[in-house]
């Protein structure tokens, strides 16, 4: 099993540290997601070449498609409950992927996440 950190997990991590973070590095427990190298790009990254390298080294998520994005959504209702696409693709990927778990601090996605035993808590 490997851990896939949300966005807000790698944020917290690069601005103040993160102990449950560096200890998954460390052992070599963490996936990583476009989507997720995605959103930290446009943001302020420590030595911005390095970490999006050393990000992309990670166990790779292959990506849910637009299809199964939307599938999940309407086959689960999971519309009008204040998660984003980008959230629910990550999640649909994360369902899709037999040995992944989703590691986040959004409370929306990590309730739906619970309805697929796909989350993790540390």
């Amino acid at each position: 099993m490997v851990i896939l950190a949300d966005t807000n997990i790698w944020c917290q991590y690069f601005r103040e540290g993160q102990k449950t973070l560096s200890a998954l590095i460390e052992h070599d427990f963490l996936a990583i997601h476009p989507l997720i190298i995605g959103e930290l790009s446009v943001g302020n990254l420590p030595n911005r070449s390095q970490t999006l390298k050393d990000l992309n080294a990670f166990h790779p998520v292959k990506a849910a498609s637009f299809s199964e994005t939307h599938h999940l959504i309407e086959q689960n209702k999971l519309w009008g409950k204040g998660l984003q696409w980008n959230d629910l693709s990550i999640l649909a990927s994360v369902i899709a992927s037999s040995d992944v778990v989703l590691w986040t601090e959004d409370k929306r996605l990590a309730e739906a996440a619970g309805q697929f035993s796909v989350r993790y808590e540390p």
